[in-house]
């Protein structure tokens, strides 16, 4: 049996959650009942395990996915073994979108994660007949830009340093303030993964996580966690591009 999604019917929305909201003169709103059923109708919620790959670059796009729990990274790997991470998704996050009918990044989930995953012609479908269901989604891929063009902007940058402590910002803003006990922030991808979202080698990473600590703004704790030490200090080298 089919659940009405979660993902949209939060009383209180994230930012990343805001593109399944509309406006009335008193504020924010969720979509209607309506819409969640007509969502829940063509919906299947699907539990995949940490590291299970979704679907590669290049194959048929047939679905699109958005996230309940858990956290996806989206990446290309190139001819030379070397593999470019687009971006990490988190939850009420949508991907698969496509070009020309095909997928244009792998996915694979990062942690266990908990997905909804909607036919595209069932989708496409459903957005034809509901002008403003169609315009939250269009938000949503606006969304998914914006953090491209963060990301352009990231790996622009000739420091180092100043590179991993924009990652761990975006993490930070990212997983929120009750992901973990304030300061601390999780980090369950791997240095692999980081090194090849901040456009990185892993040595490079480790010099980086060494030159914030050192700082004294930052220490690991592990290669799982990062605890914040010098909030402001962080986000003005995060600012300083």
């Amino acid at each position: 049996m089919k659940k009405i999604l979660p993902f949209i019917s939060h009383q209180v929305p994230a930012l990343r959650g805001a593109p399944f909201l509309a406006h009335n003169a008193g504020g924010a709103i969720l979509l209607t009942d309506r819409q969640r059923q007509q969502l829940t109708s063509i919906g299947m919620r699907l539990r995949l395990p940490a590291r299970k790959l979704i679907y590669r670059e290049g194959a048929p796009a047939q679905w699109i996915f958005a996230i309940d729990e858990g956290i996806v990274k989206s990446y290309r790997e190139h001819a030379n073994g070397k593999r470019t991470v687009a971006g990490f998704l988190f939850s009420r996050d949508l991907f698969g979108l496509a070009e020309r009918g095909h997928y244009v990044n792998s996915t694979q989930a990062v942690t266990a994660v908990e997905v909804y995953r909607f036919a595209i012609e069932e989708l496409t479908a459903l957005l034809k007949r509901d002008g403003e269901m169609q315009f939250a989604f269009l938000v949503k891929v606006t969304h998914e830009l914006r953090q491209s063009q963060r990301r352009a902007i990231l790996v622009n940058r000739r420091d180092a340093a100043g590179r991993l402590a924009m990652f761990l910002t975006f993490m930070r803003n990212q997983l929120g303030p009750d992901a973990a006990d304030g300061a601390r922030v999780p980090l369950p991808m791997t240095r692999s993964d980081i090194a090849g979202f901040v456009g990185l080698t892993l040595e490079s990473v480790s010099r980086a996580a060494k030159e914030l600590e050192q700082r004294g703004l930052v220490k690991f704790e592990g290669r799982s966690f990062a605890r914040i030490v010098d909030p402001a200090r962080l986000a003005r080298l995060a600012a300083a591009v």
